[in-house]
């Protein structure tokens, strides 16, 4: 499945709304923030040839249907995928290389890049597949977004640890540019294996692959030694330049709800762009879209923590109101002191920086039921754990990354609350209450 068939399949489901008149670049945002359904906008005002869509996966129910499985299965979902990674496969022609502009002509005005959000440093490219390589630990596939600076040139958002960077900062140690391509319209199993934080010898499209079921199929770029999804729209071809964290890049709208600050990248400089004839230009809807693809990747962790702690899971849930990033909650079938080591496992994947564990008895999708088990299962000296100098991320402003300087990396601490019944309390003290004879009447036979 690619791109074009995710469409179709929203469409099928009725969650694909068309807009038949031409619209302006700049208005894509504010128009798929209103929509309800994801957007497909067949004109783009003075970009006759482009169409553009977004908000695919606004909603957990979007992405479910574009993994292919019920709501609550997608961590589930996409831990089969990780399990059953299938290798790519080169092929000689492809959709995305029907029409090639090099030099001169590989001008980034061309493209109907949106501004999307009021504070915004300029237009952004949002939704990127990047490939890169490395002579030793071989190819790495991640999602970065991208600042128009210039016809030729963007900033490259690559203040957080990656793979990626670990490439470019081995590229910068021998002065010497790093080459990635830019693969834009993908299918979201690109995506989700993209943010998937796996071991620096994993091919990423492999990932993919155990997703789709079926290899992706990879061509080979134009003027750069990489090779990128065949099925994509549109590929930007170039390199890092090496000047390190020094070119100013943002603010821009983050997902995590606020409106970041300037920060210093690496600027990219587009050596090729390549598409399709009848290009769509994909434009990823700031916040929803980044945090639904951080979900089953966030939980698929969770659950592979749990288990390796020999924790056994019931259910995880990377809650919305931390951006299905920042926070893990689960809940287990706990023995003595478990609780603990749910915790402990949580809190290691990636920058979660707030995790709660709760007993089976507890629906961890119920607010409600979630409060009542921190209330009476928690006492603070005792079930409350705090990690100090773990790794943070930017663009939570309370590590206050402005300390840490032009490529610093920030640390945060670390918050876990275990709510699962205490040690040496008997779970009969948390019977709830029944209503004596409720199965014995009904309301109907006295109205």
């Amino acid at each position: 499945m690619g791109f074009r068939e995710l469409l179709r399949r929203l469409e099928d489901a009725g969650e694909l709304l068309r807009l038949p008149k031409a619209v302006d670049p700049r208005h894509l945002s504010a128009l798929m923030a209103q929509a309800p359904q994801a957007t497909l906008f067949e004109r783009v005002a003075g970009y006759p040839e482009w169409r553009a869509a977004g908000a695919l996966l606004s909603t957990r129910r979007r992405l479910a249907l574009a993994m292919g499985c019920p709501e609550h299965a997608i961590a589930a979902r996409f831990e089969e995928g990780i399990r059953r990674p299938i290798e790519a496969r080169l092929v000689d022609r492809a959709p995305c290389q029907e029409v090639v502009w090099t030099g001169a002509d590989a001008d980034l005005t061309r493209l109907p890049i949106p501004m999307m959000h009021v504070k915004d440093g300029g237009p952004y490219i949002s939704a990127t597949l990047v490939v890169s390589k490395d002579p030793e630990y071989g190819r790495n596939v991640g999602s970065y977004r991208m600042m128009y600076r210039t016809p030729h040139e963007t900033g490259i958002d690559l203040v957080s640890p990656s793979d990626m960077r670990v490439y470019y900062q081995r590229a910068l140690d021998q002065g010497r540019p790093l080459e990635i391509a830019v693969a834009i319209g993908v299918h979201p199993f690109e995506l989700l294996a993209a943010s998937y934080k796996a071991p620096i010898a994993v091919d990423e499209f492999a990932v993919a692959g155990g997703l789709h079921g079926a290899p992706v199929d990879l061509v080979r770029c134009r003027t750069v030694d990489l090779e990128v999804p065949a099925q994509a729209e549109v590929v930007l071809e170039g390199e890092l330049l090496p000047i390190g964290w020094t070119a100013d890049e943002g603010p821009f709208g983050e997902f995590s709800h606020i409106t970041g600050e300037v920060k210093w990248n690496p600027v990219f400089r587009v050596r090729a762009i390549t598409h399709r004839r009848d290009p769509i230009f994909y434009v990823l809807q700031m916040p929803w879209e980044n945090d639904w693809l951080a979900a089953p990747v966030i939980e698929a962790a969770g659950l592979q923590a749990l288990r390796v702690a020999s924790v056994e899971p019931v259910a995880i849930r990377a809650p919305i109101g931390g951006c299905c990033y920042w926070t893990l909650i689960a809940s287990i079938r706990k023995r003595p002191g478990e609780g603990k080591n749910a915790l402990l496992a949580l809190l290691s994947v990636a920058e979660v920086k707030l995790a709660i564990v709760t007993d089976d008895d507890i629906d961890i999708y119920n607010p409600d039921e979630l409060d009542w088990a921190m209330t009476f299962r928690v006492q603070a000296d005792q079930d409350v754990l705090v990690v100090p100098g773990a790794r943070g991320k930017h663009i939570d402003p309370s590590v206050r990354a402005g300390l840490v300087g032009k490529g610093g990396l920030p640390t945060t601490a670390k918050l876990g609350i275990d709510a699962t019944i205490p040690e040496g309390v008997p779970r009969s003290h948390y019977e709830r209450l029944r209503y004596f004879a409720k199965d014995a009447v009904r309301l109907e036979d006295y109205r």
